[in-house]
């Protein structure tokens, strides 16, 4: 892995869009974005840049992927400060209680690994979820018997849940009953599907239902299926 995919792991944690960051990073316009599309190499002078702008990064990190994320072990880290709401539509938002964590304070806690969206098929239903599927870790009090984190692509799910957007999830067997309604994170061939779930035209089949009315709903045969999680929460990016 290159490190402007890391770049882009940066840009996802601090919730920024590519020309905020290339602002921040004092890089031309759509140096980022160029670089990005091209999975291009970074020039010393851009890595540079990108340590100056945020002290924390490791440089190991961001030039191998080696280590975390952060120049310490930011374990015990919280999320960056955006709104979380659980699925029964409470919302937390920011406070200094929830961000300002010490180790001693959190020694104890919970973690919700986030993980890459192509581990979920990886992992299934393996009482572990394996260091090299996270990405980060995260003490979040809001979500409770949460399995792990995924970050949203796309908008097919706006605006209930928007691209950078974090859903808190919870695996299920693939067998098991689904709760019509419901939002289900489901792994496939094709890639992480997030969707509304509903009755299928018939047993082998599931109803796929875009949040976003610009989507159309499809019939998911449930034989494509890899693994699947129903959603819990979110934590909302702005």
């Amino acid at each position: 892995m290159k490190p402007i995919e890391r770049v882009k792991e940066i840009i996802r944690y601090y919730g920024l869009s590519i020309s905020g960051f290339e602002k921040k990073t004092q890089m031309s316009n759509n140096s980022i974005q160029i670089a990005i599309k091209r999975t291009a190499s970074l020039k010393d002078d851009t890595l540079n840049n990108i340590l100056r702008a945020f002290p924390d990064i490791s440089p190991e990190w961001l030039l191998t992927g080696n280590t975390t994320m952060f120049r310490k072990d930011n374990i015990y880290k919280s999320p960056p400060q955006h709104s979380v709401t659980n699925e029964t539509n409470e919302t937390y938002p920011p406070s200094d209680k929830d961000v300002n964590f010490d180790s001693v304070s959190l020694k104890n806690a919970t973690l919700i690994p986030l993980i890459s969206d192509t581990a979920f098929a990886k992992i299934k239903y393996k009482a572990l979820i394996a260091s090299e599927h996270i990405i980060e870790k995260y003490h979040i009090p809001a979500f409770k018997d949460v399995d792990f984190l995924v970050t949203v692509n796309g908008n097919t799910m706006s605006p209930k849940y928007n691209s950078g957007d974090l859903v808190a999830c919870k695996r299920v067997p693939i067998d098991s009953f689904l709760q019509w309604n419901r939002i289900y994170i489901i792994s496939t061939a094709q890639g992480l599907l997030i969707k509304r779930i509903k009755e299928g035209k018939d047993e082998d089949h599931l109803l796929a239902i875009p949040e976003n009315p610009e989507f159309l709903p499809f019939q998911l045969h449930k034989r494509e299926i890899n693994a699947i999680a129903i959603s819990v929460g979110v934590i909302h990016m702005e």
